[in-house]
């Protein structure tokens, strides 16, 4: 039985009335759920203003340390009242509190978020869990260490994705948890080095001691990330030193330009650690580029006349990058610029001279600028 054109019209209005409907209904959602949203941020934000007042319970309690019942009281509309106070004390921490400050924040937020936390860790929700290891982290609430390391071992070792495995080994090393030394291997198998630096560069006082006692028992990807760490950080130890002299006899290449980089920084070594310097320079080609250009500026840092020969052999280079490194480093010297301007005049190589003219021209255009 076929159906009539009228019939067919009929089926197809309706079918197109209840898309329209749908599609209504859709968007009414949408909207609604939107006003609700800008509601609710509208009641947080008011919230946050009167928490952040002068002489209000929380401004009270950072100045003195005293915690009132009226800034500890659940009252009504909790999730909004506990969501207020979280954005209230993370503008405290951003705009600069004092250490005092910061410690009763730590302590506030460790007693009065610390179950709901321990809740989100488990959520199924993956931002969820995200949001929450960021605040942890911020909050510095130590007492979620064992609800750290077992959602850290219920991880599915399989999962590709490491970025929640990732904020969990950076809370524990942010909240210097001595167990976050179980799991550098793992970090070193699975993490891009933004991330272990990530990881290394939050550890302080004993832990990081620990780091450059047991320096020759981490991973080679952890080895050389910690250099960079005591670079960056400016680290100036006598062990920090003792432990970048040694690192430049490394068999492992990247390490020894890593230590060579952060000796730079230092501006001197001892003689034994300036004796290696001289041999590797002797060695010329032997040596790869990356490795002579660090030694070009390790030398330029220390400024020994005993190296000045060799930046000015090295002017000569077949890598421009160790050229302009030597160049720059014999500069310092004293009387290095009157030896460039020789290397100008009357070096047979053609590119040492162009390499002493660009630094000769480059010197005086920053004489002028000055």
């Amino acid at each position: 039985m076929t159906m009539s054109d009228s019939q067919l019209l009929r089926v197809l209005w309706i079918g197109i009335a209840v898309i329209v409907f749908a599609i209504l209904l859709v968007l009414f959602y949408l909207v609604e759920r939107k006003v609700r949203r800008m509601r609710h941020r509208q009641q947080v934000k008011e919230a946050v203003e009167l928490f952040s007042a002068k002489s209000s319970a929380l401004d009270d309690y950072l100045r003195s340390g005293d915690r009132t019942r009226k800034l500890n009281a659940p009252g009504s509309g909790e999730g909004l009242r506990r969501e207020a106070l979280e954005e209230a004390l993370l503008d405290r921490l951003n705009v600069g509190a004092s250490e005092t400050e910061k410690q009763r924040i730590f302590d506030f937020a460790g007693s009065y978020f610390a179950e709901e936390y321990k809740y989100l860790l488990n959520r199924r929700r993956w931002s969820d869990r995200m949001n929450v290891l960021l605040h942890i982290e911020k909050f510095h609430i130590v007492s979620l260490k064992d609800q750290l390391i077992a959602r850290l071992e219920k991880l599915d070792p399989d999962q590709k994705n490491d970025d929640e495995r990732f904020l969990l080994i950076r809370t524990l090393s942010s909240l210097q948890i001595e167990e976050t030394f179980d799991y550098l291997e793992l970090a070193a198998e699975r993490f891009s080095e933004l991330q272990l630096m990530q990881v290394l560069r939050p550890i302080k006082g004993e832990l990081a001691q620990r780091l450059i006692r047991e320096f020759d028992q981490l991973p080679v990807r952890i080895q050389r990330c910690e250099l960079d760490t005591l670079r960056l950080g400016n680290v100036r130890t006598t062990e920090v030193l003792d432990l970048l002299e040694r690192c430049m006899n490394s068999e492992d290449t990247e390490t020894r330009i890593r230590a060579i980089k952060a000796l730079a920084n230092f501006g001197y070594m001892n003689e034994a650690a300036a004796d290696r310097l001289e041999s590797r320079m002797a060695e010329g080609d032997a040596v790869i580029w990356p490795e002579r250009m660090m030694y070009a500026r390790l030398a330029g840092a220390v400024r020994e006349e005993r190296f000045a020969p060799y930046l000015e052999q090295m002017m000569a280079d077949r890598s421009y990058e160790v050229r302009r490194e030597a160049a720059a480093s014999l500069s310092n010297y004293r009387g290095g610029l009157e030896r460039i301007r020789q290397v100008a005049e009357n070096h047979p190589d053609r590119f040492a001279k162009d390499m002493a003219i660009e630094i000769l021209e480059r010197r005086a255009y920053e004489r002028q600028v000055v």
